[in-house]
C-alpha cells in the first residue's frame, strides 16, 4: 500500500492572519447577524410590539463575544483568544484606534451573505473588545497557533487609558 501524505497542521506552527485596517464590512456582518436574530427572536415570541432594543440587545449577546482579558506589555496590548473549529484561511481581524473585530466563518464563502437564523448554533464568530486607550493600527499583527489567535497592537504615543 502506498504511503499516504496530507497537509497536517501542526500546533507549534504559527500561521500570520492579515489585519485590516478598514474593515466596515466586517462591522456590517456582525451588524447583519444581530439583525437577523433580534428579528428571529421577535417572531419568536409573536411579533410583539416595542419589544425592538430587548430582542437587539439579546441577539447582541448571543451573536457577540466579548474578548475576556487585553494585556498590556510595555507599550502594546496583547489579545490571546481560542479560536475552535476555524483554521487560519477563516479568520478575519479589523483594528482601528478604538477596538478590534475578530471573525471566523467555518462556512465557504458566500459573497458576504449571512444567514439570517444566526444563534447559538451558528457557523460564525464575532469576538470584539475596545482598546484601554487609542492604539496606532499600522502596528498590528496577528497569528494562530494551535487554537489561539495572538493579535499584538502598539499604543498610539500619547494615549491616555479610557475610563
Amino acid at each position: 500500500m502506498a504511503s499516504q501524505t496530507g497537509a497536517v497542521r501542526s500546533k507549534e506552527t504559527a500561521y500570520p492572519i492579515r489585519v485590516l485596517k478598514e474593515h466596515q464590512h466586517l462591522k456590517d456582518r456582525a451588524n447583519s447577524a444581530i439583525a437577523g436574530r433580534a428579528y428571529a427572536l421577535y417572531l419568536a415570541e409573536g411579533a410583539p410590539d416595542g419589544m425592538d432594543l430587548a430582542h437587539w440587545l439579546r441577539a447582541e449577546s448571543e451573536i457577540l463575544t466579548r474578548v475576556p482579558e487585553i494585556r498590556e506589555s510595555s507599550s502594546w496590548y496583547v489579545v490571546n483568544v481560542p479560536i475552535h473549529d476555524f483554521g487560519p484561511e477563516q479568520i478575519q481581524v479589523g483594528v482601528d484606534e478604538n477596538g478590534v473585530i475578530i471573525t471566523a466563518d467555518s462556512a465557504q464563502n458566500t459573497g458576504g451573505a449571512v444567514a439570517e437564523d444566526a444563534g447559538p448554533g451558528r457557523e460564525s464568530l464575532f469576538l470584539v473588545a475596545t482598546w484601554p486607550s487609542s492604539v496606532d493600527p499600522s502596528t498590528a499583527s496577528a497569528y494562530v497557533k494551535g487554537e489561539e489567535i495572538t493579535l499584538t497592537v502598539k499604543r498610539a504615543s500619547g494615549a491616555t487609558t479610557r475610563s
